[in-house]
């Protein structure tokens, strides 16, 4: 009897457990599908004195010069265990047509002479090495940056629209769910999540190099990391796979990416190009 009873109750706790979990995903659709409508009816406007005290509020840098977009595209895969359907993805990758496809599988090769790298990079997990890279590579060089993740059109073309538009500084494609998006304090979490779609999704992208945009994005980035060395360097992570991650490493999954460049998506609207031609595929593709 007390086994069938603890069965029982096992039971309904899993059952209970499923309810939370569809419910929370219903009322995420709802709020996504409303949030959506109003960027429609209301589309998302920047204004700065919603934002005190965030890296938001540092003074722009200057566009010193319209540097055009190279026909590149970065491939980054550090460290090591490539599923088959990884393998997959980056097979067509390296066959999109009209880009030099630079297929980067080390830190070092991702560097340019006279560019020296954040000391602490050599501290950091590969995931966030590959999150600095894209940075790094996307201020120095421009081009275009896909994950390993399979893409459907044809990514040269995405180069060509923002060529020919010089007040466009990035290509992107607009978040798909606001379960995405960062979790950040006070009002810049709030409006990122409720304007989902004003903002552009961390997995692909097409950047002007140079730009004020690429420029803010390296500069807070080298921030992060001058604050986060000493604890990085005790951490002792510079090796392994990108889910091998000790209790004390330091840096939050999305810190040095998506919490950096989808608030800097908001600041720079008006520069950004959205389109769907430049989103991967972001379900089972591993």
């Amino acid at each position: 009897m007390v086994s069938i009873l603890r069965q029982a109750k096992h039971q309904a706790f899993v059952l209970s457990k499923r309810i939370r979990w569809l419910s929370s995903d219903v009322r995420l659709r709802i709020d996504d599908k409303r949030w959506a409508r109003a960027q429609v009816r209301k589309p998302f406007v920047y204004n700065p004195v919603y934002y005190p005290h965030t890296f938001l509020l540092r003074q722009s840098m200057p566009l010193e010069d319209v540097r055009p977009v190279p026909n590149k595209l970065w491939v980054i895969w550090l460290g090591d265990g490539m599923s088959p359907a990884w393998k997959r993805s980056l097979e067509t990758l390296q066959k999109q047509p009209g880009l030099d496809v630079q297929l980067i599988t080390s830190f070092s090769d991702g560097l340019i002479a006279g560019h020296p790298p954040h000391p602490a990079c050599a501290d950091l997990n590969v995931m966030h090495q590959s999150d600095y890279l894209r940075a790094y590579l996307m201020h120095h060089v421009g081009g275009v940056y896909v994950d390993v993740k399979p893409v459907q059109s044809r990514l040269a073309e995405v180069v060509d629209r923002l060529n020919q538009n010089s007040n466009a500084w990035v290509a992107g494609y607009r978040e798909v769910t606001s379960n995405y998006t960062p979790d950040l304090p006070h009002n810049l979490g709030d409006h990122i999540r409720r304007n989902y779609r004003a903002v552009m999704g961390p997995s692909a992208f097409a950047c002007r190099p140079g730009s004020p945009f690429t420029g803010e994005w390296m500069r807070e980035l080298n921030a992060r990391l001058d604050y986060y060395a000493g604890a990085l360097r005790e951490a002792g992570c510079g090796s392994g796979n990108a889910y091998d991650r000790p209790p004390n490493y330091p840096i939050r999954w999305s810190e040095i990416l998506g919490d950096i460049i989808q608030p800097l998506s908001m600041k720079y609207q008006s520069h950004m190009l959205f389109t769907d031609d430049i989103k991967p595929q972001l379900h089972n593709y591993r």
